[in-house]
């Protein structure tokens, strides 16, 4: 499995990187979504090696807990561990939001550019009326199509 993860990373960058790939444009290579989305996949790289460096950290801490010559010593050792289990957990999930929501990013960079700025003529507007003797706040969001 270590050695799978590694070679399954790469493969995963090497089909988002070819994904990306466009003809030669006249056009900047580097849109706001596509910077966004590189980053998110580097995060996701780093994300999935803490992981890695939990797990590791957790497996060395429970081996230490085996050990363990005192019940205080045994009783730190094994909440440290869960706290690094816990830890690598976390990283793996955010690792694959980042991974995902960098992928999207990327494979729609070219895909309608241009639709913030209609996005831009739609507006939401927000009332807010509150009455104190009442004590209630009434939000109302309207928006014109």
């Amino acid at each position: 499995m270590r050695k799978r993860f590694p070679q399954a990373l790469c493969c995963l960058v090497a089909i988002a990187v070819g994904l990306t790939a466009e003809p030669v444009q006249a056009k900047s290579f580097f849109t706001s979504r596509r910077t966004f989305g590189v980053l998110f996949l580097g995060g996701s790289a780093f994300m999935a090696k803490k992981a890695v460096d939990f797990r590791r950290d957790a497996n060395r801490t429970y081996d230490d807990y085996k050990l363990a010559r005192t019940s205080d010593e045994a009783e730190r050792l094994f909440d440290r561990t869960g706290e690094y289990d816990t830890k690598s957990k976390m990283s793996v999930g955010l690792s694959i939001v980042l991974l995902a929501s960098g992928l999207r990013m990327i494979m729609s960079s070219g895909v309608d550019e241009g639709s913030a700025k209609i996005r831009q003529k739609k507006k939401l507007n927000v009332d807010m009326t509150g009455d104190v003797n009442k004590r209630m706040v009434k939000v109302a969001v309207k928006r014109h199509f």
